[in-house]
């Protein structure tokens, strides 16, 4: 935000004004408070970041709304359906945009996979030395996708507050509504209709997803892993060929003749080796750590080593949707959706069940808008 042309920085806020002010220096922001409403109240302030915890998502959104400002807000947007709606009642009755921080449906490398699968859904490319079967018709479930989302992590990255079901909820309300979103983005316009979870809701778990169309999504997410080896791969099956996008750096295309590997650009990286991709990646995190004395999250903020992610580009088609008046790039019904579902997720395991998703709870009715 501090970087982009067409955002001015006011004010930095925190319950603890240590940390506003500390905040305040590093982006050298002018303003400080204890008090989020000394910037609802601001006639010069037209956008809100939040990054609390979630339980207090809700009374700022609210307060920012009834005020006329535009809210960027961390995920998930709320813990519980019921904050949610309230969300979508406030944005939508005083008329202000919100944009959600599920930033991974804007992430350059899974952009790309989404437009090379619909490619290949539109129009199948296949090898002339394939075998093709040809003695039946093709069965129905073979004419589906499945998106596989592997999600290896350290539970040591995640706070108590994080996992305190007051403040965080655990990994599925805290972290998977990340992937739960980009499966309903990737695969709209159908909807989800069936979900299914096992696992712990606070912790290491997995979701099948099922959407009307008969496109699926799974997700595993390991906190037993390493940040040693990448955290995110996506894989996806359709029309005799598999996509693979490792680590928003590299995706890689197999079955379609002439498609080649492209590779990613990282969003902060200031070492030596110039080469691109995800070996790429792996020697430059081992240049990076190889001699460290300091722990992760300390060596995170003095030197920013990270991935495109989707983050400065989410931001700025939020700014460019304010700007323009056009619509948000992730809004309040994608916001309750991820959230809904992962309620849902966790439902499941407690249940030991597969649950439906009706089509009245995904297209709440709320301000007069779907």
């Amino acid at each position: 935000m501090s970087r982009h042309p067409q955002l001015r920085l006011k004010w930095a806020c925190d319950v603890q004004l240590d940390k506003a002010r500390a905040a305040a220096k590093h982006f050298g922001v002018p303003e400080v408070t204890d008090d989020f409403m000394a910037i609802v109240k601001d006639p010069e302030v037209d956008l809100i970041k939040i990054a609390t915890t979630h339980e207090v998502h809700l009374p700022i959104i609210e307060a920012a709304a009834q005020a006329g400002k535009h809210i960027f807000c961390e995920k998930p947007m709320a813990m519980r359906d019921d904050e949610a709606y309230r969300i979508m009642r406030a944005v939508r009755t005083h008329q202000v945009k919100l944009c959600v921080d599920l930033n991974r449906r804007m992430a350059p490398a899974l952009q790309a996979l989404k437009k090379a699968w619909q490619a290949q859904v539109a129009a199948p490319r296949h090898s002339a030395w394939r075998y093709m079967e040809q003695q039946r018709a093709m069965l129905p479930e073979e004419d589906h996708t499945h998106l596989l989302i592997r999600i290896q992590d350290e539970s040591s990255s995640y706070g108590l507050g994080h996992l305190d079901p007051l403040t965080g909820g655990g990994e599925i309300i805290g972290e998977s509504v990340h992937w739960l979103d980009l499966a309903c983005w990737f695969f709209a316009p159908q909807r989800p209709v069936e979900i299914t979870a096992w696992g712990s809701s606070r912790l290491s778990h997995g979701i099948h997803l099922k959407f009307s169309g008969g496109d699926s999504m799974t997700l595993t997410f390991s906190c037993f892993g390493t940040f040693d080896y990448p955290k995110e791969l996506f894989e996806v099956t359709a029309k005799a060929s598999l996509m693979r996008s490792l680590f928003f750096v590299e995706n890689n295309y197999y079955g379609i003749p002439g498609a080649a590997a492209e590779t990613f650009p990282m969003q902060h990286y200031s070492g030596k080796i110039k080469d691109e991709g995800f070996d790429a990646y792996l020697r430059k995190y081992e240049e990076r750590t190889k001699d460290a004395t300091k722990g992760l999250k300390q060596l995170e903020q003095d030197e920013p080593f990270l991935v495109d992610k989707g983050h400065k580009h989410l931001l700025d088609a939020f700014v460019q949707a304010i700007l323009l008046d056009q619509p948000s790039p992730c809004n309040e019904l994608d916001g309750f959706i991820s959230t809904y579902l992962a309620q849902r997720a966790i439902e499941s395991i407690e249940l030991r069940q597969t649950l439906p998703i009706p089509v009245e709870k995904i297209t709440p009715c709320i301000g007069g808008r779907f």
